[in-house]
């Protein structure tokens, strides 16, 4: 068990090592922000190895998982890295708009029949609760 921040950049210093010194595979760092902001210790930690991971290896970089996939279909060198089209996008949401007052949707779905199921959205309510294979809640599937 990880009990310390300490035992935290362990951790994490030990397993980027076996991917760097080895295979090169994209090591995956899947932590829960609420995780973090809960464990100040452990957030603190972790920005201190990146930073030093940055800092000590300038070949190195942080992406998401949509972008590693990007650079397997279309791989570039490190030195092309830098100006590496789909690592250049910005996450931009948009507006914010608020929804004071939601549609309140009673539906039904063909895969728990006879049951009604209450959604909340600020959009149209769909045909039927959306499901694996109607995910648009349309029941044209």
């Amino acid at each position: 068990n990880i009990l310390t921040g300490d035992q935290f950049y362990n951790f994490l210093t030990h397993n980027f090592y076996r991917h760097f010194d080895q295979n090169r595979a994209p090591l995956g760092l899947f932590y829960h922000a609420a995780w973090l902001k809960n464990n100040p210790e452990f957030l603190d930690a972790f920005l201190y190895w990146v930073d030093e991971v940055i800092e000590n290896h300038p070949e190195v970089y942080f992406v998401t998982m949509t972008q590693v996939i990007q650079w397997i279909q279309n791989p570039v060198s490190i030195d092309s890295a830098k100006n590496y089209a789909p690592w250049q996008e910005k996450c931009s949401p948009g507006p914010r708009t608020d929804c004071f007052v939601p549609n309140s949707c009673k539906l039904s779905t063909d895969e728990l029949p006879g049951e009604s199921i209450r959604m909340h959205t600020c959009v149209r309510c769909p045909n039927k609760y959306p499901w694996l294979n109607d995910p648009t809640g349309d029941g044209f599937l």
